[in-house]
């Protein structure tokens, strides 16, 4: 007797039918589909799984970054959405290179802004399009961008001295 194939998941199938070409590759992890994006589709993709009836993803539940130096795109965005109404989830990932861009999904989820907000603050990734692309957790005056492998775990000289005891 031999086992039934795993059905794919409904976001992943309407994806893969509706936007297979922005599709670079596929995982999973405890039955949430992972799929890493082309970068400059990533908001046409989330404007599609939110607005298609049978994805319905309107809830962004994480949206972070993350840095692998040794990569030739070393920073990684992670999006992290369900649906409400279908309790359905999908991962979806993009990567940049250092001074590269990712498009806002802002026009999608109002809550990315403060989202792409940390990512940028902590990442230095920059959002194109984004409305007000500004540090939300640290001073403005802070320099570097400390969740980076290559930032020094206690700071560089200058990076925080009015933030430090003597």
């Amino acid at each position: 007797m031999t086992a039934e194939p795993e059905p794919v998941p409904v976001p992943l199938a309407r994806l893969q039918e509706a936007h297979s070409g922005a599709i670079l590759e596929t995982g999973s992890f405890a039955g949430v589909p992972i799929v890493r994006v082309a970068t400059a589709e990533i908001a046409r993709v989330c404007g599609f799984l939110k607005n298609d009836a049978a994805t319905q993803m309107d809830y962004l539940s994480d949206l972070c970054g993350a840095h692998y130096p040794d990569r030739d795109e070393p920073f990684e965005i992670v999006y992290q959405m369900m649906s409400m109404t279908h309790r359905h989830r999908i991962r979806l990932k993009v990567r940049t290179s250092e001074g590269g861009a990712v498009p806002t999904v802002t026009g999608v989820w109002r809550t990315a802004n403060w989202h792409e907000r940390e990512a940028f603050d902590m990442y230095g990734v920059r959002f194109k399009g984004h409305p007000d692309l500004t540090r939300i957790l640290l001073p403005d005056d802070w320099n570097g961008h400390p969740l980076r492998k290559d930032y020094p775990l206690e700071g560089r000289p200058g990076d925080h001295k009015l933030y430090r005891r003597p």
